[in-house]
C-alpha cells in the first residue's frame, strides 16, 4: 500500500471526515444540509438548452461572461451595489472557493480566525493548505465576542472566515458586527471572507447586511456564495466569489490549475437562476417557514433540551442536558435510526449540541422529531 500524504492525514483527523457514510435502512435523515426540492424546471431547461446549443467545451477560467454579468445584476438587485464581471470568479461549488482562497493566500504558520462553532469545511481547508486555524469562541447566542476576538489576532493572522446566516447556528450577523469586523480587517491588515450562501433564507423580518455593501473593506474582503442552497442545486456544483479585481486575478490561477473551468452547462443553468424570476425562491422559503415552525414547536416540547432561535438557513442547533458528549449523542441517535450532526464537528463550543436540518418533508420532520423525543426520553 502507498503511504498517504501528511496533508491527507491531517484531514482524516477532523470529525467532519469521520462521519459515517452508511445510511441505516429506515433511518430518518435530519443531518444533510441540502434542500429536498427539485431544481426548478426553468433552471434545468436552461442546462438542457445549453447542451443542445453545444455549450459543452472548455469555458473561461474566470467563469462564463454571461453568468458573471448575471451575478453582477443580482448584486445590484439584492444589495444595491455595482460590480463588474472582473470582480467575479465562478468556482466548482462553494468548497472549491474555500480551497482556492486558502491555496492562494496561506503559507505555513499563517493563522486563520474561525468562529467556534462554525462550518467545519473552513478549518479542514485551512489545515489542508498548511495554515493554522485559530478558533474564536462565540457568545451563548452565537454572536461575536469582540473582546475575545481581538485578543486572538496576532501578527500571523492572515484572514478570517465567517458565515452569515451561520451554519450550524442559523445566526445572522447584526449590521454592527459586520461593520466592526470590517474595521478590524483594516486595522490588522487581514482578509475577511464572509460566506453568504444562505442569505436568501431569512425569517421573521431579520435584517441582513452583505460584506459587499461596506466599501471601506472592498480591497480586503471576499463574498463567498453558491447556487446550491437558494435554488436547490447542491449537485450542480457551482459557486462564486465576489472581490476586488486584483484578488480575483490572484485566485484564478489555483482554480484553473485545479479544475480548468467550472462545468459550462451548469453555469448556463445558473444564469437562469440568477437572472430569471425569483418566484421559486419565495416558494421554497414559504415552505421552510412552515417546517421551521413545526420543528421549533416539537423541539420545545422535549425535556432536557434548549432551542436557540433560527434566524436564517435551515438548521436548529439544540443544546441538550443529557450525560453524553455530542459525539456520543450523535452515535446514540444513529443507533435509534435518527441521523443528526454532532455539535463538536463545528468546534469545541459545539459540545452538548447537535444540528438538525429541516430541509426535508413535513412528514419526515414530524416522524423524525417524534423519534428523537422518544430516544432522548430513554437516555439514562
Amino acid at each position: 500500500m502507498f503511504e498517504k500524504s501528511d496533508r491527507v492525514k491531517r484531514l482524516l483527523g477532523s470529525e467532519r471526515s469521520q462521519r459515517s457514510l452508511i445510511i441505516p435502512k429506515g433511518a430518518v435523515r435530519l443531518d444533510m444540509g441540502e434542500p429536498d426540492f427539485p431544481t426548478p424546471a426553468p433552471i434545468q431547461e436552461a442546462a438542457c438548452r445549453a447542451m443542445r446549443d453545444n455549450f459543452t467545451h472548455y469555458g473561461n477560467a474566470y467563469g462564463e461572461m454571461v453568468l458573471r454579468e448575471a451575478i453582477c445584476l443580482s448584486l445590484k438587485r439584492d444589495f444595491g451595489v455595482e460590480r463588474k464581471p472582473e470582480n467575479v470568479l465562478i468556482t466548482s461549488g462553494g468548497i472549491a472557493a474555500i480551497h482556492t482562497i486558502n491555496a492562494t493566500y496561506l503559507n505555513p504558520g499563517d493563522e486563520v480566525l474561525i468562529p467556534d462553532p462554525e462550518y467545519s469545511a473552513y478549518a479542514d481547508s485551512v489545515t489542508l493548505f498548511g495554515g493554522t486555524p485559530v478558533f474564536v469562541p462565540l457568545k451563548e447566542d452565537f454572536h461575536i465576542d469582540f473582546e475575545v476576538l481581538e485578543k486572538l489576532i496576532s501578527n500571523k493572522t492572515k484572514m478570517m472566515f465567517i458565515s452569515s446566516p451561520g451554519n450550524p447556528t442559523s445566526r445572522v450577523l447584526w449590521e454592527d458586527e459586520i461593520r466592526r469586523l470590517a474595521l478590524l480587517a483594516v486595522k490588522h491588515d487581514f482578509l475577511l471572507v464572509v460566506d453568504e450562501v444562505y442569505f436568501r433564507l431569512l425569517y421573521s423580518g431579520v435584517k441582513f447586511l452583505s460584506i459587499c455593501q461596506i466599501e471601506a473593506v472592498r480591497d480586503r474582503s471576499i463574498l463567498l456564495n453558491s447556487f446550491s442552497k437558494t435554488y436547490a442545486m447542491t449537485g450542480w456544483r457551482v459557486g462564486y466569489m465576489v472581490a476586488d479585481a486584483p484578488l480575483i486575478k490572484d485566485m484564478v490561477a489555483f482554480h484553473k490549475a485545479m479544475t480548468v473551468c467550472t462545468n459550462v452547462p451548469a453555469q448556463m443553468a445558473c444564469v437562469a437562476a440568477a437572472a430569471g424570476p425569483q418566484d421559486c425562491v419565495a416558494t421554497m422559503l414559504k415552505e421552510y417557514e412552515k417546517r421551521k415552525a413545526l420543528v421549533e414547536k416539537k423541539l420545545k416540547e422535549i425535556k432536557g433540551i434548549t432551542v436557540p432561535s433560527c434566524d436564517g438557513a435551515f438548521y436548529f442547533f439544540p443544546r441538550f442536558e443529557h450525560p453524553l458528549t455530542s459525539q456520543q449523542m450523535t452515535e446514540y441517535l444513529f443507533s435509534k435510526g435518527i441521523m443528526v450532526r454532532s455539535g463538536t464537528e463545528y468546534g469545541a463550543r459545539g459540545e452538548k449540541h447537535f444540528r438538525i436540518c429541516f430541509a426535508t418533508s413535513m412528514e419526515n420532520l414530524d416522524a423524525g422529531i417524534d423519534r428523537l423525543k422518544q430516544a432522548l426520553d430513554e437516555v439514562k
